[in-house]
């Protein structure tokens, strides 16, 4: 897995801004009415509230069983939320942190080259005065992970 520093193409990353532009809505409308302070769990709760209320489906504490050689384990990788979608499925990922560190970069990396989904977000609803939405793409042609 690479972590791409080059920019994505432009047509590619609109389209990318475009298809997540309704989940970003909805992860800004939870962090305006929950308190800053919260556990985690209370903002996957309220996220999956909120996205089903839209009628986006989601699935809370989704669970992918990895493959090697040809066998899937039966060990999982649990990801807080993963929104299913014909054009890809999304993985969110919730913090209630001081800042994203190296750990939660490779969390969410991890999760992305595991599952082969093409998008992955990762929030931290403790930041102030705003929520951090950083946003992924997984390009499995060239097993690369690029910002956006």
């Amino acid at each position: 897995m690479i972590i791409n520093s080059k920019q994505i193409n432009p047509v590619l990353k609109q389209q990318l801004k475009d298809y997540v532009h309704p989940f970003v809505g909805i992860i800004h409308q939870v962090y305006k009415e929950l308190p800053n302070g919260m556990p985690e769990y209370i903002y996957q709760e309220a996220l999956e509230l909120a996205f089903q209320q839209a009628e986006i489906p989601v699935e809370k504490e989704y669970r992918h069983h990895p493959v090697f050689r040809g066998t899937k384990l039966s060990s999982f990788l649990k990801m807080d939320l993963m929104i299913p979608g014909a054009r890809g499925n999304v993985i969110i990922e919730c913090k209630a942190i001081e800042e994203f560190t190296a750990k939660e970069y490779q969390q969410i990396f991890s999760y992305l080259f595991g599952t082969k989904f093409p998008i992955g977000i990762l929030v931290n609803f403790h930041s102030y005065p705003q929520v951090d939405i950083q946003k992924f793409y997984y390009d499995k042609s060239d097993n690369t992970i690029s910002p956006f």
